[in-house]
């Protein structure tokens, strides 16, 4: 564990080697915190003199900051931890200190693992342990307060899932009291009072817990001028009717279609933080828009691996639902699901019966908008074809969360954050490699595992589907299988498989290119995959330089080319031997 933490689960602290590490005044405390806030990412000075003054700033504001950061950098000189310009800003160089935000983060996170209940509870009960208090409290700037509230909602998440999984446990008359507390607190989060409710009748308290539901009802009613939604009503007239809740109802029980992983997920655990940092930085309070996080890469890179990973690593924060629907944009298994289609599919999953499904597209996205309101949902959206194909289908709701996976860049959506995926390393593709083989083999012949790993272009789909051939082949040594994969003609028939098709994945991507950029690409296929340039490919298709860089652009948008540098390009070795095929 690090010797140096900083601590935001509660008033701001900083600890070096067990001795505090005082930090002055309420300016340097709003300056460290937005910095730790901003994950190592660069905050321009705006930003900061923003954050520290509530309404019109001095004239020396500038002046001020840099002060604050001059204090800062001496309080933190004897830890390693430093705070370094960039640009018109800063950022904070952690230098391995320990988070107590990342800590809890990781121990909810381990909750998704353990299938039993009692385990999941525990390792909510330790996350929400590192918590003495509200996130950063004393710090009241506005500025601060919409990237808190969604710190706090992951507090509460977390709190609502692990009381649902006591109450499985039996243990509703020693929750009575933390739910008291809770609804005293949240008394418009319905999903705390409908578990009050289920406790106090459980416990035999069943005209106390008539009586939570009516002081709700009125407040909501006072308040809001809005009715309770359905589901605790429907609790409340299972109360009512004398029937004890064994469970909150099938109306509050979390919605979940994702498929099952295939495999584990290998190599992207530098992405799934860059994810998880953007995610906490985005404002998830009142006015807060929902988070939208779009992931795109080449065929074969491993996107809805990705993505379904990551939603189960975030399960804990949304609740409410995981849900998961195939667009089927570069898919073999179908035409491609247009949005009303997928509308239907989404509500479907989300416990609409099939009679009250509305007709048209217009109908269905405004029953979708009204079922997610005021829930916490993660939608993944796999395989896209533009942002216009995901348009229809995101939500409204602040708390919800949307994963797009496309193979085309979505420029034009409005995401939180956007993630290119690239190429295996060649240490991912090593680790994948043998542990698919499962054998002695790869150890045995490293220097051939690196030719298969080049041969497949570092694709995690390639890598597996060779490694899965090596892994039948008991007698084939690895540099046996290398051979054969060597020759760029054949190399896309020998990594099918029952399962994989590399080459009619590659097909769909070149068949949504118009005629102008697939005969580019063909062409390009007589170029070094590595070495191709705009002034090379002009000449080659005798088209002026500035149009074919447009072109070139393109096919990088689609991922059929790489950017190397700036008018410079190379293919991936697989989507090279796919372009033999063409020509």
């Amino acid at each position: 564990m690090s010797k140096i933490s900083f601590h935001l689960l509660g008033p701001l602290k900083c600890q070096a080697h067990g001795t505090p590490v005082r930090i002055r005044g309420a300016k340097q405390q709003t300056v460290l915190a937005i910095l730790l806030l901003a994950g190592g990412k660069p905050v321009a000075l705006p930003r900061l003199i923003d954050a520290v003054w509530d309404g019109p700033a001095p004239s020396t504001a500038t002046k001020q900051i840099r002060n604050a950061v001059s204090d800062l950098r001496h309080a933190l000189a004897h830890t390693g931890v430093s705070i370094l310009a960039s640009g018109d800003g800063y950022r904070l160089d952690r230098a391995g200190s320990a988070l107590d935000l990342d800590e809890f983060t990781r121990r909810a996170e381990l909750a998704a693992f353990k299938s039993d209940p009692a385990d999941k509870a525990e390792a909510l009960r330790s996350a929400l342990s590192l918590w003495r208090g509200r996130p950063l409290a004393g710090l009241t700037n506005p500025a601060l307060r919409s990237q808190l509230a969604g710190i706090e909602e992951l507090r509460l998440a977390a709190l609502e899932q692990r009381v649902e999984l006591e109450l499985e446990l039996g243990m509703h008359a020693s929750l009575i009291g933390e739910l008291t507390a809770a609804v005293a607190e949240h008394p418009f989060r319905e999903r705390f009072v409908a578990q009050l409710m289920t406790a106090l009748c459980r416990s035999g308290s069943r005209a106390q817990a008539l009586k939570v539901f009516d002081d709700t009802r009125r407040r909501l009613r006072d308040e809001l001028g809005v009715d309770p939604e359905p589901a605790l009503r429907d609790l409340h007239l299972r109360i009512l009717a004398g029937t004890r809740p064994d469970a909150v109802g099938d109306s509050e029980l979390p919605w979940n279609n994702l498929p099952g992983d295939a495999a584990p997920l290998t190599g992207r655990d530098s992405e799934q933080e860059l994810v998880r940092r953007a995610l906490r930085g985005h404002a998830d309070g009142p006015g807060a828009t929902p988070a939208v996080v779009a992931v795109d890469g080449m065929a074969g890179v491993g996107k809805t691996a990705f993505a379904l990973h990551l939603g189960r690593q975030l399960a804990h924060a949304y609740p409410d639902g995981q849900l998961y629907v195939d667009l089927r944009a570069h898919g073999l298994a179908g035409p491609r699901l247009d949005a009303s289609a997928a509308l239907a599919l989404l509500l479907r999953a989300a416990g609409l019966p099939a009679g009250s499904m509305p007709a048209d597209l217009e109908g269905r996205r405004a029953t979708w908008h009204h079922r997610l309101a005021g829930r916490r949902v993660l939608i993944i959206l796999d395989d896209a074809a533009a942002a216009a194909h995901v348009a229809p289908l995101l939500p409204h709701a602040p708390g919800c969360l949307t994963v797009v996976t496309s193979r085309r860049r979505l420029s034009s959506l409005h995401s939180t954050f956007q993630l290119s995926l690239s190429e295996f390393s060649i240490a991912a593709g090593r680790d994948l490699f043998g542990s698919v083989v499962g054998d002695g083999r790869p150890q045995a012949e490293s220097a051939a595992v690196d030719e298969i790993l080049r041969h497949c272009g570092q694709l995690p789909l390639a890598i597996r589907s060779a490694a899965v051939r090596l892994r039948h082949r008991s007698a084939w040594s690895v540099s046996y299988l290398a051979s054969r994969l060597a020759d760029g003609r054949s190399r896309l028939a020998e990594l099918s498989t029952d399962s994989t098709g590399l080459a009619e994945a590659f097909d769909m991507s070149f068949n949504r290119l118009d005629p102008e950029h697939q005969r580019l690409f063909r062409l390009l296929s007589s170029i070094a995959a590595h070495d191709i340039d705009a002034d090379r490919a002009a000449a080659l298709a005798g088209l002026p330089v500035h149009h074919t860089a447009r072109l070139l652009e393109g096919l990088v948008d689609s991922h059929m080319l790489l950017a190397t540098g700036p008018g410079r390009y190379r293919m991936n070795e697989l989507v090279h031997a796919y372009s033999l095929q063409l020509v």
